[in-house]
């Protein structure tokens, strides 16, 4: 197998099991691939700033998978439920994808960084 196969073939993303207290379940989540973290990036944005109205459920439902069947858990038509939805709850669920996407600054990206430094002051100053 050439090396281009094998990376093509490999199972890359990452995956952590979450319990959520607030709900009483675990939820499978997973690393966004680098299309996913892309578009979110592109969405986190607006003429203000930061959206965190965006991320927020964003982040959740590219990240949130069914433990027993493999199947992604939300969809885009359900961001404003999510949004009130318990916010240690989001939270929980949100930076863990974060983390394993890249975004906090455990890691060496340094547009992670900023996003992730960016959520936590916002969510700190409200």
């Amino acid at each position: 197998m050439s090396l281009r196969d094998q990376i093509l073939n490999s199972n890359d993303i990452p995956k952590e099991l979450v319990k959520v207290k607030e709900w009483n379940i675990s939820i499978e989540v997973r690393g966004m691939t680098g299309a996913e973290r892309t578009r979110i990036l592109d969405l986190a944005q607006d003429e203000k700033g930061m959206n965190l109205q965006m991320v927020y459920p964003e982040i959740v439902i590219s990240t949130a998978f069914d433990a027993d069947t493999g199947e992604k858990i939300f969809t885009p038509e359900d961001r404003a439920a999510l949004l009130s939805k318990s916010a240690n709850a989001l939270d929980s669920l949100a930076t863990v994808g974060m983390r394993l996407s890249g975004f906090l600054a455990e890691t060496s990206n340094d547009l992670g960084k900023d996003l992730s430094e960016t959520v936590i002051e916002d969510l700190s100053s409200n």
